[in-house]
């Protein structure tokens, strides 16, 4: 809720500072003392389009701060999307200058207009000014009604146009993958095969560059083999030779030694090592030289490093293009198939969702009526016997209607007066007259998603008597699950409240500033007797016998 707002240089306020409190707060006070400022500033702290006007005369700025605590997912999704930390409490700032600019914080951080104009959807709806009036909006006059349709109805309509959009979205990607050209198709079919033919694996740039580079050097690798093979067993003494006299020398006395005793089980280590390289020099000579081996792992390494270079990757990285071409060709390959079963699906789930749109519109016309008669009462004692109400509902004639809550557009249309048009409720209803029509549809018990503060001005417009003690009993049954701020000139509305709060003007060195009261007790007594008409005597007594009558219907 709104627990305090600051209001500094703003029209005919100085500087102002309120505490609120949960409930029911009514603003009352002399005609022309500045009321309905504070629903200016309310507006302005909440994004409303800055004016000139708003800065008082002779200032440079006006200025509103206000303090919001309560918890809210939609107030956290935004906040963490523009990186703000959510505190317990939200601090709001609009700084307002004389040439109608203006800058906004959230808790110190500079943010949109947007942003806060967000937050005021969330957290405010104002009644007696359009731009912030719930009820205008289509979605909740639809909402109206859809608070006595089957919950499973809904559910369904929403589940089957889910289906629906998500398959025609699948259509249409494939299709557009269908839309690859012939020529893109053959030349990843191509490129595939080119590949294919390199039998590309990890490593091969290497074990065919090992290739090439032997059979480049291959007379020189027989060669070396050859000279080794003669220096082992053909050269006069050989290596084998000084190896064996070696070991008969050691062998003579090693028996007397551990040195020798080491040193000759090394020499065999070497006669059995020597053993094994003969074989693998005798294999390098029998190996004879094949150019055509050597043109053919040349030309591979040319075209695998080509290939590599054409795609910007390494061998791992042409194995994950192949992967994705046969894939996407495959696809293309099964798009026929997929289309057509696709289709079927998608026009099933259409179907359905048309099934459930048509039985939700005809749900929604029975609700209206229900609603129209149930809110007759409310209005003839909101002295709105003269107008009448009605639920227009029409089903959308084009699929681009269509939504997930159903293909209606619901409005609510009014007559003011026997025998003229239906016309639109934001056309012809004022602001009074829509704050009295929220507070009968809050009565039929259908305002159950709204913003967490309502404020109403020009509620009590035109009305008196049991009328006005009525308007006080609907706002205190709307304060029990939100905040409501009234400004209002009716003692029977301000009875209700919970709290009252006095707007009066003074002067200051020959400048008008309004300022505010909280009143309590006795003087909550004298405000109410002034509204009366007089604050003596009997005017006094109705008060008390008012203020303990309100306060009843407050419990």
């Amino acid at each position: 809720m709104l627990v305090s707002l600051t209001v500094k240089q703003f029209a005919l306020i100085e500087h102002v500072h309120l505490e609120l409190g949960a409930g029911m707060t009514v603003f009352t006070g002399e005609t022309g003392a500045g009321k309905s400022m504070l629903c200016g500033a309310l507006a302005a702290v909440f994004g409303a389009r800055a004016s000139a006007d708003w800065v008082r005369h002779g200032a440079q700025k006006s200025e509103v701060t206000a303090v919001w605590e309560g918890a809210d997912a939609r107030i956290d999704t935004l906040l963490e999307s523009i990186d703000i930390d959510g505190d317990e409490a939200l601090i709001l700032r609009r700084i307002i200058t004389r040439d109608s600019r203006s800058r906004a914080y959230i808790n110190g951080v500079p943010v949109t207009l947007k942003i806060l104009q967000k937050i005021g959807e969330i957290c405010l709806d104002m009644h007696g000014q359009h731009e912030h009036q719930s009820l205008m909006q289509l979605s909740v006059q639809r909402q109206l009604l859809d608070t006595s349709v089957p919950e499973l109805l809904l559910h369904h309509t929403k589940a089957s146009f889910d289906s629906w959009q998500k398959r025609q979205s699948r259509l249409k990607t494939l299709n557009l993958e269908r839309g690859e050209t012939e020529q893109q198709a053959i030349w990843m079919r191509d490129e595939l095969a080119r590949l294919e033919e390199l039998d590309v694996s990890e490593g091969l740039a290497d074990s065919l560059q090992g290739m090439v580079d032997a059979g480049r050097h291959h007379a020189q690798i027989q060669q070396s083999a050859s000279e080794a093979l003669v220096l082992l067993d053909e050269a006069e003494p050989s290596l084998r030779d000084m190896l064996a006299r070696a070991d008969y020398a050691v062998s003579v006395a090693e028996d007397f030694h551990d040195g020798l005793h080491r040193s000759r089980r090394l020499l065999d280590q070497m006669d059995t090592l020597l053993s094994e390289v003969t074989p693998e020099l005798r294999s390098v000579l029998d190996h004879p030289f094949d150019e055509a081996a050597l043109l053919q792992s040349e030309q591979r390494l040319m075209a695998l490093h080509e290939a590599m270079r054409r795609h910007d990757c390494d061998e791992a990285g042409l194995l994950k293009l192949m992967d994705v071409w046969r894939e996407r060709l495959d696809k293309l390959d099964t798009a026929g198939w997929d289309e057509a079963s696709l289709t079927r699906a998608m026009e099933k789930s259409r179907d359905s969702y048309c099934q459930y749109a048509k039985a939700l519109n005809a749900e929604r016309k029975l609700s209206g009526e229900k609603l129209t008669r149930k809110l007759r009462p409310f209005l003839d004692r909101l002295a709105l016997a003269g107008m009448q109400v009605c639920f227009d509902v029409q089903a959308g004639k084009n699929e681009s209607d269509w939504r997930a809550s159903g293909w209606d557009r619901v409005s609510i249309k009014i007559m003011s007066n026997p025998g003229e048009p239906w016309r639109d409720l934001a056309a012809v209803a004022s602001g009074g007259e829509i704050s009295r029509l929220v507070l009968a549809f809050k009565g039929c018990g259908v305002l159950t998603e709204m913003p967490h503060v309502a404020v109403f001005d020009e509620v009590d417009t035109g009305i008196g008597g049991e009328t006005a003690w009525c308007v006080g009993e609907l706002l205190v049954q709307m304060s029990k699950d939100r905040q409501v701020l009234v400004i209002s000139h009716l003692p029977q509305v301000a009875s209700c409240a919970d709290h009252q709060v006095v707007i009066c003007k003074s002067e200051k060195e020959g400048r008008t500033i309004t300022g505010l009261e909280l009143v309590k007790n006795q003087s909550r007594q004298v405000e109410i007797a002034r509204m009366l008409g007089g604050a003596e005597g009997q005017t006094l007594q109705h008060a008390r016998e008012m203020l303990v009558r309100g306060q009843t219907l407050a419990l």
